[in-house]
């Protein structure tokens, strides 16, 4: 198992950077996503952080003025990327206990068969006082397949990191029904290799506008979370 994930994610591209285009088909789920990172994530780094689950590293530049040291970890290098770590699904990543002071973990918990080691391995990683910064999808399309497993809602990722000895301070939903609707619209015209930058544009600016008017965020495309440990567990 874990040399076929190797296998099929090896040199794929990723998201490299911050930056992206109104005319994305991904403009919806990045412009919250990226707001929430700058005005209540980027706050809550300090220290060492492991981006647990790197990707193609695009919020590397975004922390590192921030922060003391960045590792970047994943199962296997995107294109153009070095690891600081690699790692096996399943396994410990290869640091010492409470030796990292902020994770980030961005769309990761999905792709994780065994989520409940990965929350038990950021409890062990994280020093007391400790913050874990992670995004996990509620409604998303079907990805990476087949290595694409769980859906959350906010309940459960607040009753999984209690069980794992970690306490979430902020839950925040990315967007709501407007902007899932808009999103799942441009996914669908994306992988159909029917969309276009006019289209996706202009579902852009509706959806987010139309979600700015009419709030639901019980439809929601991500949840956005800042969870800690507690300052005085070992």
């Amino acid at each position: 198992m874990p040399s076929d994930i190797r296998l099929a994610l090896q040199g794929i591209p990723r998201i490299n950077s911050i930056d992206v285009d109104p005319a994305s088909h991904h403009y919806i789920v990045l412009s919250i996503f990226h707001r929430w990172l700058r005005e209540v994530a980027l706050p809550e780094a300090h220290g060492v952080m492991l981006d647990f689950g790197c990707g193609g590293q695009p919020y590397r530049e975004l922390f590192s003025p921030h922060i003391s040291r960045y590792i970047g970890a994943d199962v296997a290098a995107a294109k153009d990327t070095k690891l600081d770590i690699e790692i096996a699904p399943g396994e410990p990543v290869p640091l010492e206990d409470a030796s990292v002071d902020t994770i980030l973990a961005t769309q990761t918990l999905e792709h994780v068969f065994d989520f409940q080691f990965y929350l038990r391995e950021c409890q062990r990683l994280l020093r007391p006082g400790g913050v874990l910064i992670m995004t996990a999808p509620m409604q998303w399309r079907l990805h990476e397949a087949p290595y694409d497993y769980w859906r959350f809602t906010r309940f459960a990722l607040s009753e999984l990191a209690s069980r794992c000895g970690l306490k979430v301070e902020i839950i925040s939903p990315c967007g709501g029904v407007y902007a899932l609707m808009g999103q799942i619209l441009n996914n669908h015209l994306a992988e159909q290799g029917r969309g276009r930058a006019w289209i996706y544009r202009l579902v852009n600016r509706l959806a987010l506008w139309l979600d700015r008017k009419l709030p639901d965020p019980n439809e929601t495309i991500n949840w956005h979370c800042i969870i800690r440990k507690a300052a005085d567990v070992p």
